[in-house]
């Protein structure tokens, strides 16, 4: 898996809080554990607990070149991750969360050195204006979260996928709306959109074999640009236990810039090219209470330029206690 893929995904989950489930909203009864990428923009009441396990298994198919045009590549690059969101209301407008992931990756013959940690985020979120009774109305807030480098992201010997982060103390901005709308069928429809933007954390000591494609006796710095992420989500309400998920997602990262030198060699400097993807992630969820709801689909990415090709089937639990 490269690092771009790697930065598209840290980059989505820094920003996306998995979403509680709703309490039922008149005129109906409607469950939601919210979509697989997009994140929560209404709040929990204050004291309560969002916990979701997110199981992904990530199959890079092949990437997508500086035209744009799709590469496919074997073998394919397969990776486990276990990603736990973990919410805690501290008002009824205000919420903090940490996200907490390990992964294992395997491809052409080789394999991660068993699971391994990647990098946590911690986010903050402040809702700005709240549903109405019934629970439509507009839904708006803002959210900062900020990405702490806990993934080995350099001197990791000779096996390059033991690289689970990307060593940045990235912050990321992002601002986010919801509506729910009663149809006349008695179903629902709950849109949410976010869009986000991260400023370059600067510059990132790197030693030896690494993420960024370096090589032993490396010494060197790499500078991560601006990233920013864009997505939007609808459910659609069959029955207060089944409702049915599509959601588009757009990345975009700008260039890395790589100077060092190995050894007594001159210094030398190179650029990773700017990258976006585009991607869409359909799901279905399953609600067992109004405090409890499954969710199972598939995110995969359809255009992109200078990134991986990829296809993530995964299932989350959602829970709120």
């Amino acid at each position: 898996m490269s690092q771009n893929l790697k930065s598209a995904i840290a980059f989505a989950m820094a920003c996306a809080a998995p979403a509680a489930a709703s309490a039922a909203a008149l005129p109906g009864e409607a469950n939601f554990t919210g979509p697989l990428v997009t994140p929560a923009v209404n709040s929990l009441p204050a004291g309560m607990i969002n916990i979701e396990p997110y199981l992904i298994h990530t199959n890079t198919r092949g990437n997508y070149d500086n035209i744009g045009d799709r590469r496919q590549s074997k073998p394919t690059v397969r990776q486990w991750q276990v990603a736990v969101p973990m919410t805690y209301a501290l008002t009824d407008t205000n919420s903090v969360q940490v996200i907490l992931n390990a992964s294992r990756t395997s491809g052409n013959g080789r394999h991660t050195d068993g699971l391994r940690m990647g990098d946590t985020t911690v986010r903050v979120q402040q809702r700005l204006r709240g549903p109405a009774a019934d629970g439509t109305g507009l839904v708006l807030a803002m959210a900062v979260a900020q990405r702490l480098p806990t993934g080995r992201y350099h001197q990791i010997d000779t096996n390059p996928l033991n690289g689970t982060g990307n060593g940045a103390m990235r912050t990321t901005f992002a601002f986010g709306a919801q509506r729910l709308h009663w149809l006349d069928s008695g179903h629902a429809i709950r849109w949410r959109g976010q869009v986000a933007w991260s400023p370059s954390p600067g510059r990132i000591r790197v030693r030896d074999s690494s993420v960024y494609g370096t090589e032993s006796g490396f010494r060197g710095y790499a500078r991560l640009g601006q990233a920013w992420n864009a997505s939007v989500a609808a459910e659609y309400v069959l029955n207060p236990r089944w409702v049915l998920v599509g959601e588009a997602i757009w990345n975009r990262a700008s260039a890395i810039d790589i100077s060092g030198a190995i050894g007594g060699a001159p210094r030398q400097a190179r650029r990773l090219a700017p990258s976006h993807d585009v991607g869409l992630a359909p799901a279905v969820e399953y609600h067992f209470s109004p405090n409890m709801g499954l969710i199972a689909g598939v995110q995969f990415t359809v255009a992109g330029r200078n990134t991986d090709d990829y296809v993530a089937p995964q299932v989350a639990l959602n829970m709120v206690f």
